[in-house]
């Protein structure tokens, strides 16, 4: 077998470890291990710290960290990880890390964090046999391992002749498919750039990755793909109700704020179908099955409904609730161009609603009394038409306490309380997350959700709102007044090739929405497509396929797919990676890339601005995702648009006019590392709709879509029970299988990192007692799990801290960390038409139907 690198092949460098397994620990142990990180990285061994010193009374004195102060040099560093992008400060000594911790975030010191899997991350990026230390040429069959090492100049020689071919053939048919490793500006964009260089293809990416539920869900209903409030308003609630987000493993800097409402007197209710660790702080835990989350809420506005809690007055003047829609056809009733209509009870007649002037005063009211009727029967202009509001109703109606409570196996009693407690609560805040919308018809549940929040008038309101993620401290854009340009000095850096580079990226990025054509022109294609485009040319053929910042095969659907028939049918693969992962193996070039501790890079984080500098230098021959697309440049005709290096990139950004960085010194900024922006918001919590104008057609909230009424789905409703193909393997297959966050990972990234194995140091299946029970299958067991499409093994953890019939698994694991298999090897892609219409499929990774045996 050929070598990979110096130090051995690619098996040899991976080889399982049965002697490193171990299992999940408690909290005590949890609390242990941060202490320990920090001291291990700094190069004191967790022997010698755990001495007390005399006189203690047992507490561990930090000596070491103590005395190397001094002699440590110091470095800024803003992480890539799609997580918290948090902001640290690192130690090094004789040019290797030695400590991380909490960088200071200027104005906002409350919000400084750095999480165990900070502190540990550059034990992996210093380990040469987890990185990708040279250019690598593929001599065995893919998937083999077989790799020799190859200089730069023959591997950028071979990427430009297989590139130049097929922009030669078709530039659609080269692809470059960009992820989520690092998501600082200049790593997360280069790729991107170059595509759009050559005219090549790219993928909107949030339908792969499972994400894109929740933006598809809130836009629908607020214009907004995240419309969250900062974490500090948690402060202004009187409740808090999560569905499926675990902010205390996968949104710590959140999580000091949730346990300080919690405190100060606010309830916290956590839904969800397994006994997180967000769910164990709770005040209280309601578990659900996996995927009803949309019944649930519908079931909470009929308890609210039939009980005239709703807000009537806040629907009137700030929803679709009034608007009328033809009796007939479903359509919105347009009076004139562009315009909306109601009925006026006071008048009696049909008055125009301007969508420009939607909205209203921030002032913690409902808005002025209405006479805007909200039912009944009308007819203007010969139609005859209804409110929307009448809809709503009538669809909540359906879902009645003892339906819904079968659908999620929470009691009846439990549901109506709930219901009665949020709509009493003024305000109350909800929050629901990616954890919600991993199933078919992934888009309901955020619908409902935030539809939910509307009917009780907590949208635009302090202490209340319907969260995707906390968007933490924001800005005043009144400061930028009538300023045209972007924040920062970009313009030579998105002004490449044809159209907006920046409107590519974002499309790349974010929605994906129903105006297909303007991101054919743009030639983002979406990722729900990716699959059929490699094996069958359409929408587009993929004869080239370069991969950054993204171990693929790891993190999308239906791993046996991708490997047995995605794969095969493209020509030439190229993934650029620090380290040595899944998708790798399967490429026929990989580059070493460097981390964000070893190349300039710039990143906006809230109203600061985060610059990098090398932090130690590259690990063998890694370059910068920036660095390989300038010398690729060269061979591909567009050097031209590649006349910078790293740093001088990030030093013109930095010569910006705008006027929230007018004060800013650039060598400063770059020394320390960070910079408040002028028009940043610190002094007090923020949150969206506060002037209750809607980024909707209508200006208002909008649960009614009048573009779904042949779907089934003009308001929010509960559609995945009745048309669900996974549903076709309840018998042979009763478990469902669920792949949830958890505090030992983000994505790929900390795997092989020892220190971490006192967290979780292998994938494990928890699974409810009475279901181990019936199948003979004890705690600690090695068990099977599958299905039709493919099996892994693990030990299993029997707890009646989940949902019976329901199986879980923390996300993130390689097929270096199990038995046998892999959890990918039992997930699927299965389109959903309504979602294709509405944009594009998102991944159902939840939907998995599975049985699991004593192996």
């Amino acid at each position: 077998m050929a070598k990979t690198s110096d130090s051995g092949t690619y098996s040899e460098m991976h080889m399982h470890q049965d002697e490193k397994r171990g299992r999940a620990i408690g909290r005590r142990t949890f609390v242990a291990a941060a202490g320990v990180s920090a001291l291990a990285l700094a190069g004191c061994s967790p022997k010698e710290a755990e001495q007390p010193k005399e006189g203690s009374d047992g507490d561990i004195e930090d000596t070491a960290a103590a005395a190397q102060s001094e002699e440590l040099e110091t470095f800024h560093v803003i992480s890539g990880y799609n997580c918290e992008n948090c902001f640290l400060t690192g130690y090094k000594r004789d040019g290797k890390i030695v400590r991380i911790e909490p960088g200071d975030l200027p104005n906002k010191p409350q919000n400084n964090n750095a999480c165990l899997r900070c502190m540990a991350f550059p034990r992996k990026v210093q380990d040469e046999e987890a990185r990708v230390m040279y250019p690598m040429k593929r001599t065995g069959e893919r998937g083999s391992g077989e790799f020799e090492r190859i200089s730069w100049d023959e591997a950028i020689a071979a990427i430009a002749e297989k590139l130049n071919a097929a922009i030669e053939n078709d530039p659609q048919s080269a692809s470059f498919y960009i992820f989520t490793g690092n998501l600082n500006t200049l790593a997360w964009q280069a790729p991107a750039r170059m595509a759009h260089c050559l005219g090549a293809s790219t993928w909107a990416m949030e339908g792969i990755m499972g994400d894109h539920g929740t933006s598809m869900g809130y836009t629908l209903t607020t214009g907004s793909v995240d419309p969250g409030h900062d974490a500090a308003d948690y402060f202004n609630s009187n409740l808090l109700i999560l569905f499926g987000t675990n902010t205390a493993d996968t949104r710590v800097p959140t999580l000091r704020y949730l346990t300080q409402a919690q405190q100060k007197g606010v309830k916290l209710i956590v839904i969800d179908p397994r006994m997180s660790s967000t769910a164990a702080i709770a005040d209280q835990w309601i578990p659900i099955n996996p995927g009803t989350d949309a019944a649930l809420a519908l079931a909470m506005m009929k308890v609210i409904f039939d009980n005239d809690l709703h807000d009537k007055t806040w629907l009137a003047n700030y929803s679709c609730a009034p608007l009328l829609v033809s009796d007939e056809t479903g359509e919105y009733v347009h009076p004139s161009e562009g315009m909306f209509c109601a009925w006026d009870t006071a008048t009696d007649s049909m008055v125009e609603i301007d969508p420009g002037k939607s909205g209203g005063e921030d002032d913690g009211t409902s808005g002025p009394e209405s006479t805007l009727a909200l039912t009944g029967s009308f007819t203007v202009n010969g139609v005859a038409c209804h409110p929307t509001m009448d809809d709503l109703i009538a669809e909540t109606q359906q879902w009645t306490l003892e339906r819904v409570a079968q659908i999620t196996g929470i009691p009846a009693d439990t549901i109506e309380q709930l219901a009665l407690e949020y709509a009493n609560a003024n305000p109350g805040a909800l929050q629901a997350s990616q954890g919600i919308t991993r199933y078919y018809y992934s888009f309901e549940a955020p619908r409902a959700i935030a539809t939910l929040a509307g009917i009780c008038g907590n949208l635009g309101r302090s202490g209340g709102g319907v969260h995707r993620n906390n968007n933490g401290v924001t800005t005043d854009p009144s400061l930028s007044g009538n300023y045209a340009g972007s924040l920062l000095n970009d313009a030579e850096w998105t002004g490449v090739g044809e159209g907006s580079f920046g409107s590519f990226l974002n499309s790349t990025r974010a929605l994906y929405g129903p105006n297909t054509e303007e991101f054919t022109k743009a030639k983002v294609f979406k990722s729900s497509e990716i699959y059929d485009a490699a094996i069958t040319g359409k929408p587009v053929p993929i004869d080239f396929l370069y991969i950054a910042t993204s171990n693929f095969i790891n993190m999308s659907p239906d791993a046996n797919k991708i490997v047995n028939e995605v794969f095969p049918a493209i020509d030439f693969i190229v993934t650029a990676d620090p380290f040595w992962t899944w998708t790798a193996k399967y490429s026929d070039i990989v580059l070493p890339t460097t981390t964000w501790y070893e190349n300039w890079d710039i990143a906006t984080k809230g109203a600061w601005l985060c610059v990098n500098k090398p932090a130690i230098e590259p690990m063998g021959e890694s370059k910068s995702d920036t660095e390989i697309m300038t010398l690729l440049a060269q061979e591909v005709g567009v050097a031209d648009e590649w006349p910078r290096a790293d740093e001088e990139w990030v030093r013109s950004f930095l010569e910006s006019d705008h006027p929230a960085l007018a004060d800013m010194d650039v060598e400063t900024v770059i020394d320390a590392g960070i910079y408040a922006r002028a028009d940043g918001i610190f002094d007090r919590a923020t949150y969206p709709f506060g002037d209750k104008h809607f980024g909707t057609a209508t200006g208002r909230l909008e649960f009614y879509s009048d573009s779904l009424v042949s779907h089934g789905e003009k308001v929010p409703t509960y559609k995945r029970g009745d048309d669900n193909p996974e549903d076709a393997f309840m018998d042979s297959h009763p478990l469902t299988f669920i792949q949830y966050h958890d505090r030992r990972l983000v994505h790929t990234q900390h795997t092989g990192i020892d220190i971490l194995d006192t967290v979780q140091a292998e994938p494990e299946l928890y699974m409810y007692t009475g279901d181990a029970e019936a199948r003979g299958i004890a705690h600690g067991d090695v068990v099977r799990i599958f299905n039709d499409r493919g099996e892994c093994k693990a030990k299993v953890v029997v707890t009646d801290g989940i949902m019976a019939g329901t199986t879980a698994m923390s996300q993130g694991w390689t097929p270096d960390d199990f038995i046998e298999g892999h959890y990918q090897c039992l997930t699927h892609y299965a389109k959903n038409p309504v979602e294709e219409a509405l944009s594009q499929t998102n991944s159902a990774f939840y939907d998995v139907r599975v049985d699991v045996e004593k192996a």
